[in-house]
């Protein structure tokens, strides 16, 4: 009976994990077998574009600045870990994306590896592990400002061969779709009413915000199975063994660079969690509104696209409880 309801709370503790990976195969299914006008009647209601703006608001809203001070007066590890997350991943990742065939793969992955870091799980782990919370916290905010510009310039830089971008309408999209939300949510904190609000209901904002990122997880799954009845070239199961090698690797080294260099730097144990999560963690929702904008794409049918997306953040999600559930207890034993 204990061992059952171990498993159960483990369940309901991953419950976003799970619910990816049923949705993922499930969606594809649907879209497969449906009509073109059910797709459309249905999960073609659902706007892309303003699901991320309210996924956004809600996550940056649950966040808590109030230590953000502190970070500010050391910010050498808060640097170290924006640097990581959003200049070395994408260097990581940019080599591999030659490895694929297909464009889907190299443009999901290096989508994938050039968006900010996560608005919420980043600093979860890190509490979870006890370390620098403000750190991970300013780190997370940092990405996703600078990432406005610099993301679709990566974009441009590296698979341009693939895909022509025009970074100016992507930049534009971001603004509105991520700075502007982004910073909204914070600046709603700063009245008393709504951050006791917030503070209050914080667990049922990020579950509402998370089931969003299921809606639009689920319309992409869905509208991919309907672009592949038309599919002429399929991945092989050694194309997919490929991309799942290079999402865990991206993610992996990720962390151990920004674990090395926090200990070149003398970064306190507290600093270097926070760094190797909010370092090496990558934002789901912006993802997804990359792979659909026509800015990204352009003309190309892409039906895997989100693939090397909910691949890589389904195993940072894997791997990152793990490691924040071991770092939590050594300390809790120390």
């Amino acid at each position: 009976m204990a061992q059952e309801n171990k498993l159960l709370r483990q369940a309901l503790k991953s419950w976003f994990l799970i619910s990816l990976v049923i949705l993922l195969p499930l969606g594809m299914g649907w879209g497969w077998w449906t009509s073109d006008a059910w797709r459309q009647s249905t999960v073609g209601r659902v706007d892309p574009a303003m699901t991320t703006i309210t996924i956004l608001f809600l996550m940056a809203f649950s966040l808590d600045s109030s230590k953000l001070r502190e970070s500010f007066r050391s910010p050498g590890p808060v640097i170290w870990g924006t640097l990581v997350n959003i200049g070395i991943l994408p260097l990581i990742a940019w080599p591999l994306t030659s490895l694929f065939s297909l464009t889907d793969f190299s443009l999901g992955l290096m989508i994938a590896a050039v968006v900010p870091c996560t608005l919420a799980t980043a600093s979860v782990s890190t509490r979870q592990a006890h370390g620098n919370d403000a750190v991970s916290l300013l780190v997370t905010l940092l990405t996703n400002l600078i990432s406005v510009i610099l993301t679709p310039l990566w974009l441009k830089w590296t698979i341009s061969v693939e895909a022509d971008i025009d970074p100016l309408p992507v930049i534009m999209n971001l603004s509105i779709n991520v700075l502007l939300p982004t910073i909204l949510g914070q600046v709603c904190r700063y009245w008393s009413v709504l951050d006791q609000f917030a503070r209050k209901h914080r667990s049922g904002i990020g579950i509402i915000a998370q089931t969003l990122v299921l809606l639009i997880v689920t319309k992409a799954a869905v509208e991919a199975g309907g672009r592949l009845q038309s599919q002429q070239v399929w991945p092989s199961g050694f194309d997919f063994t490929l991309l799942l090698g290079a999402c865990a690797g991206v993610h992996l080294l990720g962390m151990l660079i920004a674990e090395a260099g926090g200990r070149a730097l003398n970064l306190t144990r507290a600093d270097r969690v926070a760094t190797l999560f909010a370092g090496s963690q990558k934002t789901l929702p912006v993802g997804l509104l990359l792979a659909a904008m026509p800015a990204i794409t352009g003309d190309l049918t892409l039906p895997f696209i989100t693939f090397p997306i909910l691949l890589f953040h389904a195993i940072q999600l894997m791997v990152d409880s793990a490691i924040a559930d071991q770092l939590g207890r050594r300390v809790s034993v120390n």
